[in-house]
């Protein structure tokens, strides 16, 4: 049996709050103009004095403004419900349902970087499907990047297929 891939949240998780409450204050700009119009309150429509403020001959710059922010808002909320969900964790190789993530690939990393002869230092960065190493070398150790692309390969191999990339730099006297 297949299992779901594991995954974040979507991304029309955000743009769905946001709508959720401009509907409640709309609900309560109604529920208020309700009961000013059945007299429960002594209070003035809210709904009432904005339309009387907007009633203008000419559209003023800011109503041209806000609905173009609105279309552009609603073009946003669209897209980001059509975009799928990204993955949070990366398919490791082989016939089984693994899982890794990308924390751990890049500690994984790090501490083979780390092992590597001549190695002071490194910190892994994972990109999609690029894993980038940033290594500090001991003085006179330039060859050291072949040792470190061999070791994280060794390391990784079996988790997951990746383009490893070494940055290294040379520790100053």
């Amino acid at each position: 049996m297949k299992l779901r891939d594991p995954r974040h949240g979507p991304a029309a998780t955000w743009p769905a709050v946001l709508a959720a409450l401009l509907l409640a204050g709309l609900a309560l700009l109604l529920a208020q103009h309700a009961a000013a119009e059945l007299g429960w309150t002594g209070a003035d429509s809210w709904l009432r004095s904005a339309a009387a403020a907007l009633h203008d001959s000419e559209p003023s710059v800011w109503v041209l403004i806000g609905g173009a922010a609105a279309v552009l808002l609603g073009l946003w909320f669209l897209i980001a419900a059509f975009l799928p969900a990204r993955r949070s964790h990366l398919p490791a190789d082989g016939d089984g349902d693994l899982w890794i993530s990308p924390r751990a690939v890049e500690a994984l990393a790090s501490d083979a970087a780390v092992r590597a002869p001549g190695v002071l230092h490194a910190d892994s960065e994972l990109r999609r499907r690029r894993l980038k190493v940033k290594a500090l070398l001991a003085p006179g150790r330039e060859a050291a990047v072949a040792d470190i692309l061999e070791t994280v390969g060794e390391r990784l191999q079996g988790l997951a297929e990746l383009e490893v990339a070494v940055q290294a730099k040379e520790a100053h006297r």
